[in-house]
């Protein structure tokens, strides 16, 4: 029944009809830009023959070309059988004369995968139309069949899908009108996201819902690989209330914060397609993410759910009927606590029976199992037959694979391989098997068989349950291929060529060849087992294949992985873009310098060790009234900051402090917006003291340090009254600089001074883009910060044992030996945490005697330095730390030689990082009389290695030690 005019709707093509003349044209559908509106279609079929209940065959991505072939199709009175580009040539040959299909259309991108001699001979194939024929200036009038029935046009094939089939070839299912606009029952009544093309049912009812209820649906290009980057992206620009999705794709989601934020926002995220993970469920929801799932099917419709559960029901994985499904839904008791789902005549969304007990009804072979508390809830359990079902909803009936590769008499891999490879041909390419997902068993393990000598899956899949977990576990996995990057391209390309995938060269883009999501996810699978990534293999993203692109970047990837050796030109390259990227315009800022009656100060990385000392250094004042703490994302900020100050052994009064749950990278902080403006309205200085201190990582990966300093800059351009923004930066945006030569209290003059990681140069970019910003009028200071040590008089005396000074240190316990540095290394200006602190309160001008800032920059390190070899190591000794002081690459070798387990030898975790520190002939110091001048605390500040402060760290350092050994 049509909502507007309360006349029924038979058809499809009535229901298109129908918005195409609605007085609110709102937007049914989002895909990459076109001048067609909705009434448009009506002048496209003008350009075909009519003809009646023939079926023809679409095989390509979905997008609109794709679309507006299945509208005009329809209106034609054909009926379009929605082809998904993994299938095979010979599934599609099957397809195509089961049902007598006479034309195929294809996309450019998958003609020559679906070409063979066989459809050559009895299909037409054609290129699928394309915009340019249909978005022109031609005009046709208006196309209506002839002595149309109306009533009979509403049992007619509109379209038709395809399932995996029991026999191991896929099995068309034909979608009458009537059964079409039977399926907008349940629609969620909000704009919405789909990731998944229309060959799958799941991204068909979603679609036609849809339209059906003038929600706008939002499509994933279906040329555009989906990685976590393009999905996030897309989800973003289209702001949805809901997103249809698979688990797959939720599971790249999770990989990263940014995504988990993006799906907080929406009002609901659905997965439907296969069984979610509990624990990628149990994360989500707990992160915040409205999570439900869908079951349904193709013969049978949508019948269970959880998306309509009230926010604070967490039981996501508990499907339940929606009410005008209840009466239809029969949970058959199996044994235990299990129930086989099995749903009766009358259902709106069934078309198909297989037992006439109940009569008509369909036995899913789906196995739940029941909540304990909640009613006619269910939770999927697994299959009672034997297809498996996999992440992305693909269904693989194994037994096809299995007979081929079982009639060959020979059982070594290396033998079967040219079989398996044989099966492979003639499966889907979503369920063909990889060389490295085959296990030898031993010839004498008894297998469970039944009286006909078939397989009980059920039984050796229990038996064989370590095995198979085993081989899709790569967690804490690594190869021993140790590879160059020459040597890398002819693997990957190599490999590739091993699931099936031939790429001419090493610049062929993955996507365009056929590297689907799952090619992409066994590709990954390969390389972590086969390759040597020198224990980073956590970096390699569960799409690394599609995030590069070619082989070409792959390999490049994967070197810079295993040896944390980034190409410096490549590097230098990437950090212009950056400085560019994130540098902001000039803008209108405010002209109010009155001097505020107090000091309001929002302050970043407080969970820090510097951070914790500048805040207890701002409670003190009676000048600071107020203290925002932007504390990362989590439920209770106060609580995560007063844990960490006990902990940190800060024991200050909180009155002063309002503790707000961030993310900086967001443009409004991920903050309401009352308190957004409160911000802009109040705040007299920002501290920006959080970053992520991480030696092995690119420059590229801490993009989002430099995309939050960007949004904190922007706040303070538009804040009500002149403010004052600080940033913490480090000495070594400028460690890299030409030797003998002092560093002075100005800006790095190149790119390339900056010690080659991704922290210095992230930061020496962060400084070029305060630099732009101060030039249009930001009140801002970079305070470049050297090596900070624990305070003597206040908080803990625990340097991180994650750091690297202490983690060098902490190799005399397992090598025995200490390093003696050279001339040009063995200065060392560390200075005491809260003498920094009490520094940028001082040149901030936010102490109640300080005197403000003149300049830009400012280098905070300790103005009296003291001797590595002379000073430090003898220190060591004398308070009772045992080891033998050698030569810089001795003390490397040894190293390397040692304990390889970085659980127990974590000081190896640096040891690219040391290898890479080029030990210079000349010395390099930093000016600090500027700060001098202006800080008391510079100027009073004493040596670490004076008194007993090395000692307290020591003790320290041990109890850590002993406590995690």
């Amino acid at each position: 029944m049509d909502s507007t005019t309360g006349n029924p709707i038979l058809t499809f093509d009535q229901l298109l009809r129908r918005r195409a003349v609605d007085e609110d044209q709102t937007p049914l559908l989002a895909y990459p830009k076109s001048r067609l509106g909705v009434a448009d279609y009506e002048l496209i079929p003008g350009k075909f023959e009519q003809n009646e209940e023939k079926v023809v065959g679409i095989y390509a991505p979905t997008d609109l070309d794709y679309l507006v072939t299945i509208f005009g199709l329809g209106r034609l009175g054909y009926t379009s059988f929605l082809l998904s580009p993994r299938l095979p040539a010979s599934a599609v040959d099957a397809l195509l004369q089961s049902t007598g299909s006479s034309t195929l259309f294809y996309s450019s991108v998958h003609r020559p995968s679906i070409i063979s001699d066989s459809i050559l001979e009895k299909i037409k194939i054609l290129p699928l139309p394309t915009c340019d024929q249909y978005d022109n200036d031609d005009v046709y009038p208006p196309f209506y069949r002839k002595d149309l029935d109306e009533e009979k046009e509403h049992l007619r094939r509109y379209l038709m899908l395809h399932i995996s089939g029991s026999t191991g070839l896929p099995k068309p299912i034909g979608y009458t009108n009537k059964r079409l606009l039977g399926i907008t029952a349940g629609a969620q009544d909000v704009t919405s996201f789909q990731s998944v093309p229309f060959s799958h049912a799941h991204g068909l009812v979603t679609y036609v819902q849809a339209i059906f209820h003038k929600k706008t649906i939002y499509m994933m290009n279906g040329y555009v690989a989906q990685t976590h980057d393009s999905v996030t992206a897309a989800i973003k620009a289209s702001n949805p209330g809901i997103v249809w999705t698979v688990p797959y794709v939720l599971k790249l989601l999770a990989e990263k914060r940014d995504s988990i934020e993006v799906l907080k926002r929406c009002k609901k995220v659905s997965s439907a397609g296969s069984r979610c993970p509990d624990d990628l469920g149990d994360l989500l929801v707990n992160e915040g993410v409205h999570l439900g799932t869908q079951f349904g099917s193709t013969e049978i419709g949508s019948v269970l759910g959880s998306l309509n559960r009230p926010r604070e029901d967490k039981a996501w994985n508990y499907l339940r009927p929606p009410p005008y499904v209840v009466p239809f839904v029969y949970m058959k008791p199996v044994g235990g606590n299990l129930y086989e789902l099995v749903v009766l005549d009358g259902h709106v969304g069934k078309w198909a029976s297989n037992s006439d007990d109940p009569p008509n009804s369909w036995y899913t072979n789906d196995l739940f199992e029941a909540h304990p508390s909640i009613p006619n809830a269910w939770k999927f359990i697994g299959r009672s037959d034997d297809r498996v079902t996999l992440s992305n909803g693909e269904k693989v009936l194994p037994l096809p694979i299995e007979g081929r590769i079982r009639q060959h008499p020979l059982d070594f891999l290396s033998t079967i391989w040219p079989v398996v490879q044989a099966a492979n041909a003639h499966s889907e390419g979503f369920s063909r098997i990889s060389r490295d997902m085959i296990a030898v068993a031993d010839d004498d393990i008894d297998i469970h068989l039944t009286d006909k000598s078939s397989i009980k899956r059920a039984q050796v899949y229990k038996h064989f349950k370590d095995v198979i977990d085993k081989m899709y576990t790569t967690e804490g996995l690594e190869g021993t291929l140790h590879l160059e990057i020459p040597e890398l391209k002819t693997w990957i390309m190599q490999a590739f060529a091993d699931i099936g995938v031939y790429l001419p060269d090493a610049q062929t883009d993955f996507f365009s060849t056929g590297v689907d999501s799952l090619k992409a996810i066994q590709m990954r699978s390969l390389i972590v087992k086969s390759l040597s990534l020198g224990g980073n293999s956590s970096r390699c993203s569960s799409l690394i294949v599609y995030e590069c692109g070619n082989t070409e970047s792959l390999a490049r990837k994967l070197h810079e992985i295993r040896t944390g050796v980034v190409n410096d030109e490549d590097e230098i390259n990437v950090m212009e873009n950056l400085i560019e990227k994130y540098s902001l315009p000039p803008q209108r800022i405010s002209n109010n310098i009155q001097k505020p009656k107090s000091n309001i100060v929002i302050l970043t990385g407080t969970t820090g060790s510097l951070g914790s000392h500048i805040l207890a250094q701002l409670i003190a004042p009676s000048s600071v009234s107020k203290i925002y703490c932007l504390v990362r994302r989590c439920e209770v900020p106060f609580k995560k900051l007063s844990d960490t100050l006990e902990d940190r052994k800060f024991y200050v009064p909180l009155s002063k402090v309002t503790t707000l749950s961030a993310d900086i990278s967001e443009t409004d902080l991920s903050l309401a917006d009352s308190v957004f403006e409160n911000l802009k309205s109040e705040a007299t200085h920002i501290i920006h003291c959080a970053w992520a201190v991480n030696f092995t990582l690119p420059v590229s990966s801490l993009e989002p340090h430099l995309k939050g300093l960007h949004n904190l800059i922007s706040l303070t351009q538009s804040m009500l009254r002149v403010a004052h923004f600080i940033f913490c930066s480090s000495v070594s945006t400028a460690m890299a600089s030409p030797t003998p030569s002092t560093v002075l209290s100005a800006p790095v003059p190149s790119l390339e001074y900056a010690v080659p990681t991704g922290y210095a140069r992230s930061k020496l970019v962060a400084e070029r883009i305060i630099e732009v910003a101060s030039e249009a009028g930001v009140h801002a200071t970079i305070l470049r910060i050297g090596q900070i040590v624990p305070a003597r008089e206040i908080g803990s005396q625990l340097w991180s044992p994650s750091e690297a000074i202490p983690l060098m240190i902490q190799t005399a316990t397992t090598i025995g030996y200490l390093p003696k540095l050279a001339d040009s290394k063995d200065e060392c200006t560390w200075i005491e945490a809260d003498v920094v602190a009490k520094a940028i309160l001082e040149i901030g001008g936010i102490g109640s005697n300080s005197t403000p800032m003149t300049q830009l920059v400012y280098n905070i390190v300790n103005p009296k330095p003291f001797s590595w070899n002379d000073d430090f190591l003898p220190a060591l000794n004398a308070a009772g730390f045992l080891f033998d002081i050698v030569e810089y690459d001795y003390w490397l070798q040894k190293l390397e030689e040692g304990e390889k387990d970085v659980s127990k030898n974590p000081s190896r975790k640096l040891l690219r990082f040391w290898k890479q520190q080029v030990i210079s002939e000349g010395s390099r110091t930093f000016e600090t009389k500027e700060a001098e001048v202006i800080s008391e605390a510079m100027r009073q500040s004493q040596r670490a290695v004076d008194g007993s402060l090395i000692s307290r760290i020591l003790q320290e350092w041990k109890q850590h030690w002993s406590k995690n050994a």
